[in-house]
């Protein structure tokens, strides 16, 4: 078990910038990616590694990239590309962030550029497959698999033109929504209609405005588009299943009292994200 939890934590254990001068061509990586993430050589985030060391300084990817005409001088090496789109920046790298929307535009109709793009939300995602592999049949190796083809398919059809802000974040709850909540739906969850008194707590228009029937996955739809944290959606499912404090709590490991703020905060946050939206 220890053997185990080291192995996962030497994964998930990130990158660092190297010291480079600024005033000379780069034409080392700007990134060095830690050892023990291609300790496995079956894993898919092994796989990645060294599929990303093979074509960072290959001719043919950098030619490609440099037609793209991004912002910013020539690229001699793709790890250029993602600190340049904000890969161990502050969170509110502003430029970093239109950089990767750029990108992500990019990718839309080119595999490179999807590439690129999933290797700079790696970290996160691999983030998202520890915690989740707790708690997934088929453990953390699942996780993984499950999040990266999630991630995919989120970076290909990303609406970059409605979501053109805080984009890392969005395609990276975007892809634990898609690989562990929406596909999964049916086999863990009673989709049913939300009781209009519980309706009344979230929207403006009182019961008797409806025309059509308002479903909990449909407001939660609408609140994924609008950013809300995927943990507080978890959190909505359990009281809409009837859920109590304490349930929720004995769930998570957690006191009544911090299950009780995290159900106040989930339930704030729908009431905004979802107001005059249906």
């Amino acid at each position: 078990m220890l053997v185990a939890v080291v192995l996962i934590r030497t994964m998930l254990c990130m990158t660092q910038l190297t010291t480079i001068n600024s005033d000379n061509v780069i034409s080392q990586p700007l990134l060095v990616w830690s050892a023990g993430l291609a300790q496995r050589s079956a894993s898919p985030v092994s796989r990645l590694i060294r599929e990303w060391q093979l074509i960072s300084d290959r001719n043919r990817e950098l030619e490609i990239v440099n037609s793209w005409s991004l912002p910013g001088a020539k690229i001699n090496h793709l790890d250029e590309v993602l600190v340049r789109a904000g890969f161990n920046t502050a969170r509110d790298d502003s430029q970093g962030d239109q950089y990767l929307w750029l990108l992500v535009k990019q990718a839309t109709s080119d595999e490179l550029a999807a590439r690129i793009v999933l290797q700079r939300i790696l970290p996160p995602l691999l983030a998202i497959a520890r915690r989740r592999g707790r708690i997934v049949e088929g453990g953390i190796d699942t996780a993984i698999a499950d999040v990266l083809t999630s991630a995919w398919g989120v970076i290909r059809k990303y609406p970059w033109n409605r979501r053109s802000n805080k984009v890392a974040a969005n395609l990276v709850r975007d892809s634990e929504y898609f690989a562990f909540v929406h596909g999964h739906r049916s086999k863990r969850y009673k989709v049913i209609p939300i009781d209009p008194y519980m309706l009344s707590e979230f929207l403006i228009a009182p019961e008797e405005q409806f025309e059509e029937e308002i479903s909990l996955d449909k407001l939660i739809a609408v609140a994924l588009d609008r950013g809300i944290d995927p943990k507080h959606i978890e959190i909505l499912r359990a009281v809409a299943i009837g859920d109590n404090a304490a349930t929720i709590a004995a769930r998570y490991g957690v006191a009544e009292r911090t299950a009780r703020a995290w159900r106040a905060k989930a339930v704030s946050e729908l009431r905004v994200r979802t107001r005059c939206a249906v």
